[in-house]
């Protein structure tokens, strides 16, 4: 009976064991494609033959947008299968891609629901691009800052979802308090495009009101998000994940 009870003790634990390495190789063999891949080769990843993944079951590009000097982010979803006992699983990534002056220089992969959730890799070229941010930022920030600013999503605009009721604060700071002008003018430093919009729009009303007056390399930054107008990632109403330029 002892012996009947450690067989079936260690079967379990070979089996979860078995699970748990299941997810794990096909997990490191979608790395491995993703982290040596450009854009061209991820678009065409339903193309691909991997030994552990059993498919790709959903990929969409996201956006493909132009930030700050000459840098370029290209974000994908994928979704891929893999064997799970008698039936599948299917882990979703989120992909940026980023170029500098045309060379990808940054790779991310975020695991959806996981509490480690993020694969990196970064080429030493993406400091090149740290040192012009902070130079023109006026800010001392380095690789983290960069990967955290991004990972941090934000949705830029008010009455986003059913109850379409406006947004009163932007990572615990309130909105419209003159009091919040440094932090506003911090987040115009970003890394992240549609934080740094927020940013401008709650100085642009503090500015409107004269409530405040801006310094000369603050007032470089402020004019200078208005004219390169990028790409934002807003909503309307319940529709999420729409990309447009904010100014006309």
């Amino acid at each position: 009976m002892k012996f009947i009870f450690s067989f079936l003790l260690t079967l379990v634990s070979l089996t979860l064991f078995c699970q748990k390495d299941n997810y794990e190789v096909a997990k490191k063999e979608f790395e491995k494609f993703i982290l040596s891949s450009d854009s061209i080769k991820i678009q065409n990843i339903k193309n691909e033959k991997f030994e552990n993944i059993s498919e790709i079951f959903q990929y969409n590009q996201i956006v493909s947008r132009e930030l700050d000097f000459d840098l370029k982010e290209i974000a994908f979803n994928v979704t891929y299968s893999y064997k799970f006992k008698n039936s599948f699983r299917y882990p979703n990534a989120k992909i940026y891609l980023f170029y500098y002056k045309d060379k990808i220089v940054n790779r991310i992969i975020s695991y959806e629901g996981e509490n480690v959730k993020i694969s990196i890799k970064s080429d030493p070229e993406i400091d090149n691009y740290i040192n012009v941010h902070n130079s023109f930022y006026n800010t001392k920030t380095a690789l983290e800052n960069f990967l955290k600013d991004f990972l941090d999503e934000k949705t830029y605009g008010d009455g986003c979802g059913f109850a379409m009721i406006k947004i009163k604060e932007i990572d615990n700071i309130e909105r419209d308090n003159v009091e919040n002008t440094d932090k506003y003018i911090e987040w115009m430093k970003s890394y992240n495009p549609e934080l740094q919009m927020w940013g401008y729009s709650e100085i642009e009303k503090l500015l409107k009101k004269n409530l405040i007056e801006l310094e000369s390399d603050e007032l470089k930054i402020y004019n200078h998000i208005k004219e390169r107008n990028l790409v934002i990632e807003t909503c309307s109403g319940c529709t999420f994940g729409i990309f447009k330029k904010v100014f006309k």
